[in-house]
Formats: C-alpha cells, sequence, structure tokens
C-alpha cells in the first residue's frame, strides 16, 4: 500500500496505553498531529494511517465499546457524525448537501468538537435552534477530556439508535472513529481530506465513500472497496447579469488560504497573466483579506494594470448562479491549491476551466476529473495559450461531452440516496 503515513513511537505508545489517564495522553499526541501535515514528507504524499486504524478495535474493545446491532442501513435516521463545521468551505457544503437531499426526515449531527470550541449558546440569538448546515438537531460534545468523549459520543450513538451514520470527521479526530466502529456495519466513511492521512480511512466500514478523484484512485489502488461519490453542483438559475461585459470575462472562487499557500508561483502571478490579456477581467468571488488584496494591489501596479480589472465580488452561496450573473467566460481554479468542488460547479455549469497546477506537485495533489472540457496550466506565462485551448474545447462540445458531464454529476445523488455511484475506468490510474 502506496500513501502509508507512519507514527511508529505514538502507535507503539496507543498499543501499550491500558488505563483511562494513558489514553488520554495518547489522544491528545494523536489530535496535534494534524500541525506536521503541511510538512514536505506528508502533504500530498501520505494518506492512510493504517498503524493507527489497525488498533482503532483494540483501543474500542478496551474502553468497553461493545458492537451494536444495526437496523438495515437505510436512511430512516441518518446522523452525521464530525469534529465541526464551519460556515464556508468544501467540507461543509458537503454536509449541507446531503441534509438538502434528505429531507424531510432530515439528519442530525453529533459533533466531538475535539478543540473544545463550540457552545449551544450561539444558538439562544438566532430565530432557530438550527445551525447554517439546517439539520433535524445539532448534539454537541461536552466532556472535559478525550477519553470521556469518545464514550460520550457512543453513549450518544447508542440512544439514537441510527439508521445510517456518515462520518465526516477531522482527519485526526480518534473520538469519532473510536466511537464509531461498533456501529461499522452501518457507518460510511466519507473521504474528504483528500491529501493528507486521515484516520479510519482503511478501516471496514459498510461504505467508504471518496469525494475527490485523485482520492478515490489512490484508495482504489490500495485494494479499499471504495466508490467515487464526488460531489454536486448547485443548479444555476436564469439570472439577470450584474455588469455588461466589454471582453473576455475570467472568474475564480475558493476560500482564501486555497489562495495564500506555498507553491512554485504565487496567485497574483497567475492573476497578472491572466489580466495581461487584451479586455480580459477577472471576477473573485470569495471572501479575501488584507494582506491578499494588498499583495495584488503591488503586482498589479508593478505590471501597470488597472486594478479595477480585478473585480472582488466578495462570498456568494451558489458560484454556478454568480458565474451566469457575471457571464464569466472561463473558470480559473485557485492557486497553489485548486477546489475540487468548485472546478465541478464551474464545468457543471458548462464554463469551461483552467487549472493551475505546478509542475512538481506531490502526487496527491495532482488534480485530476473525470469530465471534458478543462486543461491545466504549469507557469504563468503559459496561461494566454492555455485560455486559447480551452476556448477551443468549448467550442467543441457537443452531445457526448454533455452526457459525460450530467452523468458525472448525479454521483453524489446516488450516494446521498444511499445507492452505489457507478465505478470508474480501470484504466485511471495515479503515476
Amino acid at each position: 500500500m502506496r500513501f502509508v503515513y507512519q507514527n511508529t513511537e505514538l502507535e507503539r505508545e496507543l498499543d501499550g496505553a491500558t488505563t483511562p489517564d494513558a489514553l488520554e495522553a495518547v489522544f491528545q499526541k494523536i489530535a496535534q498531529i494534524p500541525r506536521l501535515f503541511r510538512t514536505p514528507a506528508i502533504y500530498g504524499q501520505k494518506l492512510f494511517a493504517k498503524g493507527f486504524d489497525a488498533l482503532i478495535p483494540r483501543v474500542a474493545a478496551r474502553l468497553r465499546l461493545e458492537d451494536q446491532p444495526s437496523p438495515p442501513k437505510s436512511n430512516d435516521n441518518v446522523c452525521i457524525l464530525a469534529t465541526r463545521f464551519y460556515p464556508s468551505g468544501g467540507h461543509t457544503r458537503v454536509a449541507q448537501d446531503i441534509i438538502g437531499r434528505l429531507q424531510p426526515a432530515g439528519v442530525s449531527t453529533v459533533l466531538t468538537d475535539i478543540t473544545d470550541e463550540l457552545r449551544y449558546r450561539p444558538l439562544l440569538n438566532q430565530a432557530t435552534n438550527q445551525t447554517f448546515l439546517g439539520e433535524r438537531a445539532l448534539v454537541l460534545l461536552s466532556s472535559k477530556l478525550l477519553v470521556e468523549r469518545v464514550l460520550e459520543t457512543y453513549m450518544i450513538l447508542k440512544a439514537m439508535r441510527p439508521s445510517r451514520i456518515v462520518l465526516m470527521s477531522h482527519p485526526m479526530d480518534i473520538v469519532a472513529v473510536l466511537a464509531a466502529w461498533p456501529f461499522r456495519d452501518i457507518v460510511e466513511f466519507v473521504h474528504h481530506a483528500d491529501h493528507i492521512p486521515s484516520l479510519g480511512a482503511t478501516l471496514p466500514f459498510s461504505a467508504h465513500a471518496d469525494l475527490t478523484y485523485t482520492c478515490h484512485l489512490a484508495c482504489r489502488e490500495a485494494g479499499l472497496d471504495a466508490v467515487y461519490a464526488g460531489m454536486t453542483a448547485p443548479t444555476a438559475q436564469p439570472t439577470t447579469p450584474l455588469t455588461p461585459k466589454t471582453g473576455l470575462r475570467i472568474a475564480t472562487c475558493g476560500v482564501i488560504h486555497k489562495y495564500q499557500g506555498k507553491g512554485r508561483y504565487r496567485w497574483a502571478d497567475y492573476a497578472v497573466a491572466a489580466l495581461r490579456q487584451p479586455g480580459v477581467e477577472l471576477v473573485h468571488i470569495g471572501s479575501t483579506d488584507e494582506a491578499f488584496q494588498n499583495e495584488l494591489r503591488n503586482a498589479l501596479g508593478a505590471a501597470k494594470i488597472s486594478l479595477d480589472r480585478y473585480i472582488l465580488a466578495g462570498f456568494q452561496p451558489n458560484l454556478p448562479a454568480e458565474l451566469g450573473k457575471w457571464e464569466a467566460d472561463i473558470y480559473l481554479s485557485s492557486y497553489p491549491e485548486p477546489g475540487g468542488k468548485a472546478n465541478l460547479e464551474a464545468m457543471s455549469a458548462g464554463v469551461p476551466t483552467i487549472v493551475p497546477i505546478d509542475a512538481n506537485l506531490p502526487p496527491l495533489i495532482r488534480y485530476r476529473l473525470p469530465m471534458p472540457h478543462w486543461v491545466t496550466v504549469n507557469r504563468p506565462d503559459r496561461l494566454g495559450d492555455a485560455i486559447a485551448e480551452v476556448q477551443r474545447l468549448a467550442a467543441t462540445m457537443g452531445e457526448t461531452e454533455r452526457t459525460i458531464i450530467a452523468r458525472e454529476a448525479i454521483r453524489f445523488d446516488d450516494f446521498a440516496a444511499g445507492r452505489r455511484p457507478p465505478g470508474t475506468p480501470e484504466g485511471d490510474r495515479l503515476p
């Protein structure tokens, strides 16, 4: 198995921890592992925590988490088990998409909150007791110790008697994975952390659903019974264009950190390259901060490009609708970290897409998608050629291509409904 993260010393500590205090000490160390994930040896290179996963059944037995008889898996009483959700981002959108598709029965969410940051108090200042997810009911864990939270989560699930558990925890949330293990016959592991190690990814839960294609190819290669669920794209309703355009209009979208990571180039380099093309406007959909804007302002100023050609549209909840409002001709993915869900939404909306990718990226970060009419570019000075190429591809869009896009767009619907999505081409493999 490739892409395995090993932490032999900590794995040995977990194996030898037999008391609550000893387990708590190891759990706290495991919770801190993500601080290492940005190091070159791990980021984009490691995906599985096989050594830790092998110990999960043993630790669960040590905590007397007895296997629970489960009803036939169904959508009668669905629970999303996660660490936490933020107001924006692809992880949150996936949960919202699941919940939205399972109405009116709805979904309960159980959040382990292993960093102890969440409280019910904000709900008291709202008109309803729902969060931005729209769940039927929210359960926040409140025990002081992580080892206590394992038992707390287990007891909550035991009392709820869910018919399906969608496990969407953060990569090293041992609380969620341990508590879910006794219910494994109805647990579906949603693999959303697609380029860093995740606890639980190699465990034999009832299903393993990959949200991104590169991650799926890695999991399939590893021998896991993984399905490619993909992600969904909201339908863009007919809209009135916001402003008339005089030339080519390019759009980009993503949370700010996708534009601020370390890469061979800076996002500002691609912005300048795009705006060097005659008559091009670049619409940035998403929140930005002062540091980002200052860097952009300096880069455009140095290139003698008018600042008003880079339009800051702010956060908007429906990307396809915004692409329609702005009459976007081309979608330029975020850089240095491409946005998998945003790219899919742009392609599903029929907007040809360019994905900037460094040539020397680690294997798990190299963007892939089994859809037509998108191109990659690995240097800002070649963006003009990529624009010409993607326009040529857009002009050849036919019924075959539209059928492929429509087929990919319903994968997530199958997953949410409890159906197994179609298989993927056997010939597609990671290098």
